[in-house]
């Protein structure tokens, strides 16, 4: 009896843990894509910085967004199609750095990935409970590419580095700023890449390239919490579509109070109008229809 049991939970627990032999399991090889013109992946910038903490005792080396003492999550949202053109929110809750990149595009390697994980907002229904969102870093020697392109590279810089201990603060205003010279998203239905690599996760992938120094990367490696690679993964039957990113851009390099009041006072005088028009409308409709009873009546 005791041998039947261990039998039936040893397979129960190979039945939960998906890693590498799951029907739709993360990493993999963008090879090809289909254009949706109509899918739209929209990142709502609000924060200045997202400071991450590292979170304790765990394979997966992330850190945990942050404002601490307080501990609140980040004004930052993820607000799109999924690859089958569902809209989904998601509220980002912790980064992941993984070094070299996790995915390829289109035959592309990349030296760093920067996956921003987060839970899915409630208003929205998915079978897909959490979002992860892919940003690639490579790097790239200054004079090298000067002489190549005669052109200079700009180098943002995204993550502070001066910080000690557990602690890394993301850019958001250097993200924000080198993300709007780029328009275009791919998204798939993939995994976690730690613990029993669930298939719970909606994968957001950002195709452009940040360069970085080596300097840069050398010292993200050497201080800060990296995680190893997984293997990439079959394809098999999924959908993989690349559609439109839409930057909006509310820290404070970009944000005007003035602005945004008048255009909320004129958004409200708008429908003042609008609601106006139409008590006119209603009392003109009143007026003639009392004038048609009185003709009658005479």
């Amino acid at each position: 009896m005791f041998y039947i049991l261990l039998l039936i939970s040893y397979v129960y627990s190979q039945d939960e843990y998906l890693c590498g032999k799951g029907e739709r399991q993360s990493p993999i090889s963008i090879t090809d894509t289909f254009d949706a013109k109509y899918y739209k992946l929209e990142l709502r910038f609000k924060e200045d910085v997202l400071v991450g903490l590292k979170e304790e005792n765990t394979e997966s080396k992330r850190y945990i967004f942050t404002d601490d003492p307080s501990r609140q999550i980040p004004e930052f949202r993820m607000l799109g199609h999924d690859p089958h053109g569902l809209m989904v929110g998601y509220r980002p809750t912790e980064f992941q750095l993984i070094a070299p990149a996790e995915h390829q595009i289109f035959e592309q390697s990349f030296d760093l990935e920067l996956v921003i994980w987060g839970d899915l907002l409630n208003i929205y229904k998915n079978p897909n409970v959490k979002g992860g969102l892919s940003f690639f870093f490579k790097v790239t020697n200054q004079d090298e590419s000067n002489i190549v392109n005669e052109t200079s590279t700009t180098f943002p810089q995204i993550f502070n580095l001066t910080e000690d201990g557990d602690q890394l603060s993301i850019n958001m205003i250097n993200l924000a700023a080198h993300l709007k010279l780029y328009d275009k998203y791919i998204t798939y239905r993939g995994s976690l890449t730690w613990g029993d690599c669930d298939e719970i996760v909606d994968r957001f992938l950002i195709p452009q390239v940040f360069p970085i120094t080596q300097d840069q990367y050398d010292q993200i490696v050497s201080k800060k919490q990296i995680s190893n690679p997984n293997p990439l993964q079959e394809i098999r039957k999924r959908r993989i579509v690349r559609g439109s990113l839409i930057i909006e851009d509310e820290t404070s390099a970009n944000y005007n109070p003035i602005y945004r009041f008048l255009s909320l006072t004129f958004i409200a005088f708008l429908f003042f109008l609008i609601f106006a028009l139409f008590i006119k409308e209603q009392r003109e409709k009143r007026r003639m229809d009392q004038a048609k009873k009185f003709k009658s009546g005479n």
